[in-house]
């Protein structure tokens, strides 16, 4: 049998009722107004605000791959890399200023002028019409200018094609602007071969013979409107 000694005896409700009350003083402490503001004024103690939403998988991967090219440029060879990349892009911006100076003509580089560049008539008069090709054709002969010469035949063959209506020929407008009227004929290919031919013996400064000059102008006779 277990004694009922081994057990604790219980508390009493007299012994609790007795047990003496907490009788120390209390000091209630205020903050000042001042304090008080800017507690309240503290971003820290907002707990009712909405925090940052969470970053993507896609956020959180541009951030690893940045990391990791930050890695690389902090080596020596990442960093000459870098100097590299950098001049690089310098250069293609030279390039691209220089493209667009001469108005992304590529030829105009090597000739100075080119398609880019509209014809100048100020030699003839304003109307394509009106002037006489055939006798302005036939003086240059005379006096062998062979590149007026061509140059002439250039023209002419501008007024064939006005003539026509497969172009729509304008003091200001260029060989490319052309070109791009001709886009979806038959005879946008052989007039591109023929531009810069003239192109390149007008604007090039290119030394023409009487031997070139016949060979050239035979191509421009084969063209047929």
């Amino acid at each position: 049998m277990y004694s009922t000694n081994a057990y604790p005896k219980k508390v009493s409700e007299k012994a609790a009722i007795s047990i003496p009350i907490d009788s120390s003083k209390i000091t209630v402490r205020k903050l000042n107004d001042e304090e008080q503001k800017k507690l309240l004024e503290n971003k820290d103690y907002k707990y009712d605000r909405i925090g940052p939403a969470p970053k993507s998988l896609w956020d959180r991967f541009w951030e690893w791959f940045w990391r990791q090219v930050g890695k690389i440029f902090e080596t020596k060879g990442g960093n000459i890399g870098w100097h590299i990349f950098e001049y690089l892009l310098i250069a293609a911006a030279i390039v691209l200023i220089v493209l667009l100076i001469v108005k992304n003509d590529i030829r105009a580089l090597f000739y100075g002028r080119g398609a880019s560049v509209p014809i100048d008539f100020k030699e003839f008069e304003e109307d394509i019409h009106k002037i006489d090709f055939d006798k302005l054709i036939e003086d240059a002969l005379s006096k062998k200018d062979f590149r007026k010469a061509v140059r002439l035949h250039f023209l002419k063959l501008l007024k064939e094609l006005t003539d026509h209506n497969l172009i729509k020929w304008q003091l200001d407008k260029t060989n490319n602007d052309y070109s791009m009227e001709l886009a979806n004929s038959r005879y946008n290919s052989t007039f591109k071969e023929l531009s810069l031919m003239y192109e390149y013996i007008w604007y090039g400064d290119f030394h023409l013979d009487e031997t070139n000059f016949i060979s050239t102008i035979a191509k421009f006779k084969e063209f047929k409107v």
